[in-house]
C-alpha cells in the first residue's frame, strides 16, 4: 500500500453529537486493558466504512498533554492497523482508555490489535 493509504483523515472522524448519544445509548463494546471499543453499525452521510472517536478521561489525567499524549498513541495504533478491521457495514465507534497510567507505545498498539481481531471475530 502507499503511504496515503494509511492515512486517518478528518473525514473519518466522529463529530456528531446525535451519533455519539446512540453509540453510548445502544453500541456494544470490547475491552482490553487499558482500552474499551463501543462501536455501532449506523447509517451516516460520510462515505467511510467507519467513524472513529478517541478519548482519555479528564479525572484520572489532569493535565492535558497527558490526554493528548495517549490521544495521539492511540490515533497512530489504530491509523496503522485500521485495514486488518473487516467492517460488514458502516460503523461507528470510539476508543476510550481505562488505565491509570501513561502507557508505551508497544503496550497501545498491542491492546488495539486485540480489540480489532475480537471485533472481527463478531461481527
Amino acid at each position: 500500500m502507499s503511504k496515503q493509504a494509511y492515512t486517518l483523515s478528518r473525514q473519518k472522524s466522529l463529530k456528531s453529537k446525535i451519533l455519539i448519544d446512540a453509540l453510548f445509548t445502544e453500541g456494544r463494546s470490547i475491552v482490553s486493558y487499558p482500552f474499551r471499543l463501543v462501536y455501532l453499525p449506523a447509517e451516516f452521510p460520510q462515505n467511510e466504512p467507519f467513524l472513529v472517536g478517541f478519548s482519555v478521561p479528564k479525572k484520572k489525567f489532569k493535565r492535558a498533554v497527558d490526554r493528548n499524549r495517549i490521544k495521539r498513541l492511540m490515533r497512530e495504533s489504530f491509523r496503522l492497523q485500521q485495514y486488518d478491521l473487516q467492517l460488514p457495514q458502516k460503523t461507528v465507534m470510539m476508543w476510550l482508555y481505562t488505565g491509570k497510567e501513561i502507557p508505551d507505545y508497544r503496550k497501545v498498539f498491542q491492546s488495539v490489535k486485540v480489540i480489532i481481531e475480537k471485533m472481527n471475530e463478531q461481527t
